[in-house]
Formats: C-alpha cells, sequence, structure tokens
C-alpha cells in the first residue's frame, strides 16, 4: 500500500472543486426559505482571539465584530453529546445519542481501521512554525473562486454543509440554513455566526511539512472542499477558542473520536507529520472510540 494513499490526488481534486459548479456539491441542491429565528441565548462566548484566520469568514461588511459574545445571535443551545457515541458517521448510536442533532462531517472521513493505521505511518517530527503567514496559502484572498459563478470556498461549504437546503441571495451568498456545531454543540442558522474551520490550521500545516510545498498546492490545502476532511462549519465563537491548538492541547468535547480521524485523514492525505505529544492524544484518541 502507497505512504500516502491520498497524495497524488491532492492537486487534481483541489482543482476539479475549482471547476465544478455550486450545485455539484452535497447540500447545495434547491434553495429553501431561511428557517425561523432560534431561542436567544445568554451563554457567553468570549474565547480569546489567537490565531489570524478570523478575516476569512465572510464579506468585510458581513463579519461580526471581535466584541461579539453570542447574545442575541440566532442560534439554538444542543443537547449535550457522550463521548464516543454522536461521534461521526461510522460509530455506534446510542437512543440518548440519536436526540442530539448530528454534525455533518466533511467527506472522505478514515472510519477508525483506517484512521488507525494512518496514525502509526505519519512521521513523528518537531513542529516549528517560525515564518508562517497566511497569506502563504493563498495570497491576500482567503479563499478562491469556484465555477462559473465564481462562489467563494466560504459559500460552497456553508452549502455543502448545512443541514438543510441552504438559502441564498443570488447565485453564491448564503443567508439562511442550518449548522450543528461540534466544537461547542450549538446549532446555529445565523451563516454570519458560522465559521469555516480548517480542521488542521493552516499554521500546524505549515510547521507539519507545508512550508516546502509549493505555493498551489498549499492554496489547495486552504480550499479543499472534496479531497480530505479539513472544511468544517463551526460556531465563530468555538473556531476561537480553538484557534491554532493542536489535539494534545484542545478537542471538542463529546466529538473527539470523530475530530481526531478527520485530522488524521487530513495529515495523511498531505502527508504532514505530527509531533509526538499529539500522536500520543490521538492514539488516546482513537482507543476510547
Amino acid at each position: 500500500m502507497p505512504r500516502y494513499p491520498y497524495r497524488g490526488l491532492v492537486i487534481a481534486s483541489a482543482l476539479v472543486a475549482a471547476v465544478l459548479p455550486a450545485a455539484m456539491l452535497p447540500g447545495a441542491t434547491a434553495v429553501a426559505e431561511a428557517p425561523a429565528a432560534g431561542s436567544q441565548s445568554g451563554r457567553q462566548h468570549g474565547a480569546p482571539l489567537n490565531f489570524d484566520e478570523l478575516d476569512c469568514e465572510g464579506a468585510e461588511e458581513d463579519r461580526l465584530p471581535v466584541s461579539d459574545t453570542g447574545l442575541g445571535a440566532v442560534h439554538q443551545p444542543g443537547g449535550g453529546a457522550a463521548a464516543g457515541t454522536a461521534a461521526g458517521p461510522a460509530g455506534p448510536r446510542s437512543r440518548e445519542a440519536r436526540r442530539v442533532p448530528a454534525v455533518k462531517w466533511p467527506r472522505n472521513m478514515p472510519d477508525l481501521e483506517d484512521a488507525t493505521r494512518m496514525l502509526r505511518e505519519l512521521d513523528v517530527r518537531a513542529f516549528d512554525s517560525k515564518g508562517f503567514e497566511r497569506t502563504r496559502f493563498g495570497g491576500k484572498s482567503c479563499w478562491v473562486l469556484h465555477g462559473a459563478d465564481k462562489c467563494s470556498t466560504r459559500e460552497l461549504a456553508l452549502k455543502a454543509l448545512s443541514e438543510i437546503p441552504a438559502t441564498l441571495q443570488g447565485n453564491c451568498k448564503v443567508v439562511g440554513g442550518r449548522w450543528h456545531s461540534a466544537y461547542d454543540n450549538m446549532t446555529l442558522t445565523n451563516p454570519l455566526r458560522v465559521d469555516i474551520d480548517h480542521i488542521v490550521p493552516l499554521r500546524v500545516a505549515w510547521g507539519s511539512g507545508a512550508r516546502d510545498w509549493p505555493e498551489h498546492k498549499r492554496r489547495a490545502f486552504a480550499n479543499d472542499l472534496s479531497g480530505s476532511p479539513q472544511l468544517l462549519a463551526v460556531s465563530t465563537w468555538s473556531n476561537r477558542e480553538k484557534g491554532d491548538k493542536m489535539p494534545d492541547k484542545w478537542l471538542p468535547k463529546g466529538y473527539e473520536c470523530a475530530y481526531g480521524r478527520a485530522w488524521i485523514g487530513v495529515k495523511d492525505y498531505y502527508g504532514l507529520s505530527v509531533t509526538s505529544a499529539e500522536k500520543s492524544r490521538l492514539e488516546e484518541v482513537l482507543g476510547q472510540c
């Protein structure tokens, strides 16, 4: 079996995604009416800003202020998820876990057996993010444009990852949908409060081998809609809390197994290394799936 079974497909996958019309991506079918506003929440989401990707989330005029705490947000609190149960498409689901809104995980999630093998085969190296800049993953533009309609990666991901057909303004802009955030178990109906997160952050990729890639491969990594399980819809607040942390520093409570499998799948696909602490924590996670 090849060392990195997906590695040779990465650039081709990204280029195919860049020319496909939005209608051909999962979740981007018929347009529905916007769902009714959910209950207001008094929960505080004041996590610190400790990474530089927040300026990628939506057009400048639509961005939330960095001081936003979620008060008055159009979102609904989700029920608590039991660890290791509602964690992904391949795992068993208890009767209690079925009541938890399902997270729509990205495509090409490895199952437990594949993730275990992939993790075992990943190179273990020291992490060094010196010299990282977000612009090294696509220049000044955060997302590339796709297809004849020139929809951005964020817009296509919002459509693909919505649990219901997204509501559009024009051909691209998503103004309604429903997304369940695995990072804090919130169900959101306002796309302004949804981030499209890089499961493996750009800084982590840079320090794990992407510094040696050509620029076009780094752009493909940052805009991967279909090759690896890299892009996930989460709440803005939980994305701020995660920041650039690796799994030995941060995991989404209740969804550790699926998140760990996705993280490993991305690193395997792109041939990125892991640190010893990162690998040990992921082994623990897989052992509890």
